[in-house]
C-alpha cells in the first residue's frame, strides 16, 4: 500500500487485485438503474451492505466496474487520444477502491491520470484549469453510504446538455454483450508500474493543486495580496475533504484565529449535510469560545466534499445562532453587489435557482440590481450567469440560495471559501457597511458589524430544502403527468387558498439555465424535467411562492414555500396546502 505522507491517507496498492469474477452483464445492467444520473452528479448507495448509513470502505465488484465504465464514457466523451486528466475523491470510505477502479480503467484506455486523493470539489476543479478534464468521485452531502461521479472541463461540471452525451456513453457501455468482462480487464490490465508512478507523484501534485487552489481564491475575491480577515472563525470540518485543503493555512495566512475541529479525513462524526442540527456542534463551540476571544464571530462546516458550507455567527447578546441557507447566500449577494456597485460597475445581475427565497430579490431591487432564475443545479445557475456575462451584465455571482453558499466568477463551485472572503470585505472595504445599511434602510452603528446586516435583512419565511417538510415520497414515476395533475388542482384552488392580499399570482417554470412564465405543458418541453413555481403578488410585487421539483440526486419530490414576513402560521399553512395538492396530484397520475 502506498500512502500519502503527509495526512498518513491510504492512496491504494499498485500489485493488489480488486477484481472478484462476480459481476455478470444482468448484474451490471442492475447496478446502472439503481444509479441517478444527471448533471449534478452520478449517485448511488454504494457500499456492499446496501445500507445509506453504512461507513465502510467494502464496495463489490458491480460498483467497481459501473466505476471503469464511468470513466470510459468521460474518457470517450473527451474524445482525445491520450487525455490528461485529474483524478479526487472526497473524504468517504468508500472512495479509495472506487478510485483504484477509475485510475486503473482510465490508464488502460491510454490516458495521463494524475490522482490528488483526497481533495475538496473546489480544489480540484479550480486546480483543473491546468488539465484536459476532471474526474471526481463524490456524492456531496448524501449520506456516507453513497458515493458517485461528476466530472468536467475548464473549471466546471458538464452542463445538462453535455452530460447527457456522457450519460448516453455510459449506458452503450454497459448494455453492450460482455460489458461485465471487457470492464474487468480494463481494471485487471493496467499497467501495475504505471498506476505505481501515479500514486508515488501524488505528493507533488497535491502541493500543486494546494497552491493554484489557494491563489484562485484571491482571485476569485477580487482583493490585493494584503487583505486580511481581521475576526476568529470556528471550522468544524465534520472529517470531510476540507480537512486536507487550503483551510487552516490559507486562513491563517490572511489573519484568521481558527479553533477546529473533527479534522481527520474520513472520520465523519455526524450526519454530512450542513443544515440545521449538523452545525450545533459548530454553533456550540463558537458560543464557548466567543466568551473567551470576542474576536470569533463565525464558524462553518462543510460538506464532505467541500463546496458546501454554513454557517453560524455570534448576535448582539453573544450567543451563537445557525445562519440559514437561504441567509448565507443572500448575504453574500448584498455584500458582493453592493460592492459592485460602489465600484462603479454597471448592469449587474445575479444568477440563481427558482427556488432561492425571494429575498434575493428584495435586496437587487433595493440596490437596482437584477435577478435572473435557472433550474435546480449548479451546472444550471452557472450557465445562466456567463449567458448574462455574454449579453453584457456584471454577473459575478450566483448559486443556490435554498443549498447554501455561493458561485463567485470565474469559479464555478460553491466555495465556503469566497463566503468567507466576501464577509470579510464588509470590514475591510471602507464605506461598504455604511453603503449596505442605508440601503437596507437601517442605522449604522459605530462598530462594523456581521450580525447587524443579518439583523437588517428584510425579513422572509422560507422552508429549509433539507427539512423533513420539504421532502415528499410518492408512489408516480411519471413527473410530467403528475405535474400536469397538479397544474389543474392548482387552477381551481388557487385563488381562495393564497393568502389575503394577494392580487395575482403565476406559474414560473424551469429547465436547464432559462426560466419560462405561464401555465402547463405549452410552456415546457416535452421531456421537461425541471422545477415548477407557483408565485404570487400583493400590491407592492413578489410576496412568495409555492415550490415543486423531482430531486436530480435523490428519489424524492421537493417542496417548498416562501413568503415576506415572518408568519409562521401563514407557511405552514400554504406548506400543508401544497402537500395535500401533490398527494391529490400523485393518486390522480397512477
Amino acid at each position: 500500500m502506498i500512502y500519502d505522507r503527509i495526512s498518513g491517507i491510504a492512496l491504494g496498492d499498485p500489485e493488489a487485485r480488486i477484481t472478484d469474477g462476480s459481476s455478470t452483464d444482468e448484474s451490471l445492467q442492475k447496478t446502472l438503474s439503481s444509479f441517478i444520473l444527471s448533471a449534478s452528479g452520478w449517485r448511488c448507495v454504494v457500499t456492499s451492505s446496501g445500507d445509506e448509513e453504512d461507513g465502510c470502505e467494502d464496495v463489490n465488484e458491480d460498483m467497481l466496474l459501473f466505476a471503469a465504465a464511468s470513466a470510459l464514457s468521460f474518457f470517450r466523451y473527451l474524445n482525445l487520444e491520450k487525455p490528461r486528466i485529474l483524478l479526487g475523491r472526497d473524504a468517504r470510505p468508500t472512495g479509495r477502491l472506487l478510485a483504484e477502479s477509475i485510475r486503473r480503467a482510465l490508464l488502460s484506455l491510454g490516458a495521463s491520470v494524475y490522482d490528488i486523493a483526497i481533495s475538496s470539489a473546489p480544489e480540484i476543479m479550480a486546480f483543473s484549469h491546468k488539465f484536459d478534464g476532471f474526474f471526481y468521485i463524490s456524492a456531496s452531502h448524501n449520506p456516507v453510504g453513497h458515493n458517485g461521479f461528476k466530472f468536467g472541463t475548464e473549471g466546471g461540471v458538464l452542463p445538462k446538455e453535455e452530460c447527457d452525451k456522457a450519460i448516453q456513453i455510459l449506458k452503450e457501455t454497459i448494455n453492450r454483450n460482455g460489458s461485465s468482462q471487457y470492464l474487468r480487464s480494463l481494471i485487471d490490465n493496467a499497467d501495475s508500474a504505471m498506476n505505481a508512478e501515479c500514486l508515488m507523484v501524488h505528493d507533488r501534485i497535491k502541493r500543486k493543486a494546494l497552491d493554484y487552489y489557494a491563489s484562485f481564491v484571491m482571485k476569485t475575491a477580487a482583493v490585493k495580496k494584503d487583505f486580511t480577515l481581521p475576526f476568529g472563525v470556528v471550522i468544524d470540518f465534520n472529517g470531510s475533504a476540507r480537512s486536507v485543503s487550503i483551510d487552516i493555512p490559507f486562513l491563517r495566512s490572511k489573519g484568521a484565529k481558527l479553533w477546529v475541529l473533527n479534522s481527520i479525513p474520513g472520520q465523519i462524526e455526524h450526519a454530512i449535510v450542513p443544515e440545521g442540527k449538523n452545525l450545533e456542534r459548530a454553533r456550540k463551540a463558537l458560543e464557548e469560545i466567543h466568551r473567551k476571544d470576542s474576536s470569533f464571530i463565525l464558524g462553518y462546516t462543510p460538506d464532505n466534499d467541500g463546496d458546501r458550507g454554513n454557517f453560524v455567527y455570534i448576535k448582539k447578546n453573544g450567543k451563537a445562532e445557525i445562519m440559514s441557507a437561504q441567509t448565507v447566500f443572500a448575504l453574500v449577494s448584498l455584500i458582493e453587489a453592493a460592492y459592485d456597485k460602489m465600484n462603479g460597475r454597471k448592469n449587474i445581475a445575479l444568477a440563481v435557482n427558482g427556488p432561492t427565497s425571494l429575498l434575493v430579490d428584495d435586496i437587487a431591487a433595493r440596490l437596482g440590481v437584477s435577478v435572473f432564475r435557472g433550474d435546480i443545479g449548479e451546472a444550471n445557475v452557472v450557465e445562466a450567469a456567463r449567458r448574462k456575462r455574454e449579453e453584457g451584465y456584471c454577473c459575478r455571482v450566483c448559486g443556490e440560495g435554498s443549498n447554501g453558499g455561493n458561485i463567485t466568477y470565474p469559479a464555478k463551485v460553491r466555495d465556503p471559501m469566497n463566503s468567507l472572503m466576501t464577509f470579510a470585505k464588509l470590514f475591510s472595504s471602507e464605506g461598504l457597511y455604511s453603503f449596505i445599511m442605508k440601503a437596507l434602510g437601517k442605522k449604522e452603528g459605530k462598530e462594523i458589524s456581521l450580525c447587524s446586516v443579518i439583523e437588517a435583512l428584510p425579513p422572509y419565511m422560507t422552508t429549509s430544502a433539507f427539512s423533513s417538510d420539504a421532502v415528499m415520497k410518492i408512489k408516480s414515476t411519471d413527473y410530467n403527468r403528475l405535474r400536469e395533475e397538479y397544474e389543474g388542482i392548482v387552477a381551481n384552488e388557487a385563488d381562495s387558498n393564497l393568502p389575503a392580499g394577494t392580487v395575482r399570482w403565476e406559474e414560473r417554470q424551469y429547465e436547464g439555465s432559462d426560466e419560462t412564465i405561464g401555465m402547463g405543458k405549452t410552456f415546457r418541453t416535452p421531456e421537461s424535467t425541471g422545477g415548477v413555481k407557483i408565485q404570487f403578488y400583493d400590491e407592492n410585487g413578489p410576496a412568495g411562492y409555492l415550490w415543486l421539483s423531482k430531486s436530480r440526486t435523490e428519489p424524492v419530490i421537493r417542496t417548498m414555500v416562501d413568503i415576506k414576513g415572518s408568519n409562521k402560521e401563514l407557511h405552514d399553512k400554504l406548506l400543508e396546502w401544497q402537500h395535500s395538492m401533490v398527494e391529490r396530484a400523485d393518486r390522480a397520475s397512477l
